[in-house]
């Protein structure tokens, strides 16, 4: 069987969090933003994932998240469902964060991704990423791929992923390709010993889960208050406007990195 990076994820997670009691409260695929409201024994936790409105297709809908089918959800053939998936990963993970007391350094990936960076190095940045792109600039030379036309700006398409990403020693992806399903096809294209780095608000996995499976620089968030961020985000907000109100906990956090 094919092992897909976000089962993979899933998988990982779901043997973390064991017996622990995990009911969902609420869920929505809104226009930025997919949440997924949990309520645990230490309290209620909310994770966000990237809706894509890019591959949104006719088709039923109505499927509520269910922790025990995470492995299915995140592989699911309908974008939205997958969302929904990668959220509550998101949900979950940040309950293990707080059960098991993890200690995640709080800091911005534009600022500290710097540290990473070799002489003359030659990044790709999967996504949307443009001021994380810019702070390096002036040390690498660095490419950008986009699926949306309209976040392109002077990026080029995904398609061109092979004809970059084998050649660079940084590869930085947003987590949004955890659902759109193209995240396998960019680790394969990897160079060895190329530096992977995940972030935004929807690579919010467990850390140690993520940096398990290959993944070297995790640059993301944690809802700080769930309620308000619920909605906010029923009313269309990004992540941005989430941030600036001080409603994310952004971290940056690193495992071997050679």
């Amino acid at each position: 069987m094919w092992r897909f990076f976000s089962r993979q994820v899933a998988e990982e997670v779901l043997k973390l969090l064991g017996n622990d009691r995990v009911e969902v409260l609420d869920q929505c695929n809104c226009l930025n933003y997919t949440y997924v409201l949990i309520n645990t024994g230490l309290g209620e936790f909310l994770g966000i994932a990237y809706t894509p409105v890019e591959d949104l297709r006719t088709g039923e809908v109505g499927v509520v998240p269910r922790v025990e089918e995470l492995p299915e959800l995140v592989i699911n053939l309908d974008s939205l469902v997958r969302a929904l998936g990668i959220a509550l990963i998101n949900a979950v993970s940040n309950y293990l964060v707080v059960r098991d007391g993890l200690r995640l350094s709080q800091g911005d990936l534009k600022s500290e991704i710097l540290r990473f960076v070799k002489p003359s190095c030659t990044a790709c940045f999967v996504g949307s990423i443009t001021p994380v792109a810019e702070a390096l600039r002036d040390k690498c030379c660095v490419y950008q791929l986009e699926r949306r036309s309209d976040l392109r700006h002077d990026g080029y398409p995904d398609i061109d992923a092979p004809l970059i990403i084998p050649n660079c020693d940084m590869l930085v992806i947003t987590g949004s390709a955890m659902v759109n399903n193209t995240i396998d096809q960019l680790l394969a294209m990897r160079r060895d010993g190329a530096i992977t780095v995940l972030s935004g608000p929807t690579a919010a996995a467990y850390p140690p889960v993520l940096h398990g499976l290959g993944i070297n620089v995790i640059g993301s968030s944690l809802v700080k208050k769930p309620r308000s961020v619920i909605e906010l985000l029923k009313l269309g907000a990004g992540y941005r406007l989430l941030d600036r109100m001080g409603l994310l906990f952004k971290y940056v956090s690193a495992g071997a990195v050679q």
